[in-house]
């Protein structure tokens, strides 16, 4: 890695960290930097009874029903499915098992990099510029090819929320035998998921690794659990063989049993952010002083013309008990950009009229 893409691998949600440094109760916090669904699913105290019932019992190490429920969600054979303790034990385990050399698409999630180069991975960046919307550029990563054996994306993509078609990634990947890595942790908030993921076109293609978490969509990040999804049995076998046992909890394979046939709670989720997120960006794209991107997914990314983000940040948690996450730690972007996720209606409001105050000054 060049020194000049260094950056810290900071997360959103730090709330205690940014209450203790600006003197406030975190419990007076509005908490805009995590981008989790605000609704609860309706299950909660089903699986909650189930896990309990089943603390006195060690899990199943072969994760049979967890696997089921996941592959019956997601139309996928069983045998295609890793499970691990959030989505990011399955990142550092796929490192681990994949050649010396990894692409990645920025700017986007820090564990990509942080996984990789403890895997002793060389790094190969590409980087979306925001001049352009956050374009892929197809041709760079293919004139490149020679120099990278995998190559990683989120989609849609964190920070800046954008699904992308990216068909033609993944015949590249199959044209020059390259594994894709697909992070598709947000795309349940997309509106046309079915058409745009990648999951079915997992039987057909060995060169294809997805990623998935129950974490963002269904709101409980506390549970931890994620999946890998690909047809390449051989990957897929040696990250089996080099997976720590027991790394999911009795309430995380709960969850399974009961969260995917929520689907009171699946469809007003969509249909809310189907609806909210077009008020919010259209909201804020009327404050001067920000640029605002479009987004598929559950945060919007913006950019401040004239002030820093930590200027910005100061000011609203200050005035308002208003968290943003900070985006200039991304690579390719700087310390104008700023994070926002997409909460309940009253607390979007509340953003908007803060920023304006904040930027009226």
């Amino acid at each position: 890695m060049e020194e000049k893409y260094y950056k810290n691998p900071i997360h959103g949600a730090d709330i205690n960290s940014e209450a203790k440094l600006y003197e406030i109760d975190p419990e007076n916090i509005i908490d805009f930097s995590s981008n989790i669904n605000p609704f609860e699913v309706n299950c909660m105290d089903k699986i909650i009874e189930l896990g309990y019932k089943n603390l006195k019992k060690y899990p199943d190490i072969n994760y049979t029903n967890l696997k089921r429920n996941i592959s019956e969600y997601i139309e996928c054979k069983e045998e295609y499915i890793i499970p691990g303790n959030g989505a990011t034990e399955i990142i550092y385990l796929l490192m681990r098992k994949i050649g010396k050399r990894l692409a990645i698409i920025n700017p986007t999630f820090s564990e990509y990099r942080k996984s990789a180069q403890i895997a002793g991975i060389k790094i190969i960046d590409f980087t979306m510029n925001y001049n352009e919307e956050f374009e892929l550029n197809l041709e760079e990563i293919e004139k490149k090819s020679n120099e990278f054996d995998s190559i990683f994306i989120c989609n849609p993509n964190n920070p800046d929320g954008k699904l992308r078609n990216i068909d033609k990634l993944l015949e590249f990947a199959k044209k020059k035998n390259k594994l894709l890595i697909v992070d598709e942790t947000f795309i349940e908030f997309a509106e046309d998921e079915k058409e745009r993921s990648l999951i079915y076109e997992i039987e057909n293609n060995k060169n294809l690794f997805i990623i998935r978490a129950i974490t963002k969509f269904f709101g409980i990040p506390g549970i931890r659990l994620g999946y890998g999804v690909t047809s390449n049995l051989d990957l897929l076998n040696k990250m089996y063989e080099e997976k720590e046992p027991w790394t999911i909890n009795s309430f995380a394979d709960a969850a399974t049993e009961f969260i995917f046939s929520d689907r009171e709670y699946i469809k007003k989720s969509k249909e809310y952010f189907f609806k909210e997120r077009k008020f919010f960006i259209n909201e804020l794209k009327k404050i001067e002083g920000i640029k605002v991107f479009d987004s598929n997914s559950n945060f919007i990314l913006l950019k401040f013309e004239d002030k820093r983000v930590l200027e910005i940040k100061k000011n609203l948690l200050k005035r308002a008990g208003i968290l943003i996450r900070d985006a200039s730690n991304f690579i390719g972007l700087d310390d104008r950009f700023a994070r926002v996720a997409i909460k309940n209606h009253k607390d979007n409001i509340l953003l908007i009229d803060a920023i304006k105050s904040v930027l009226g000054e």
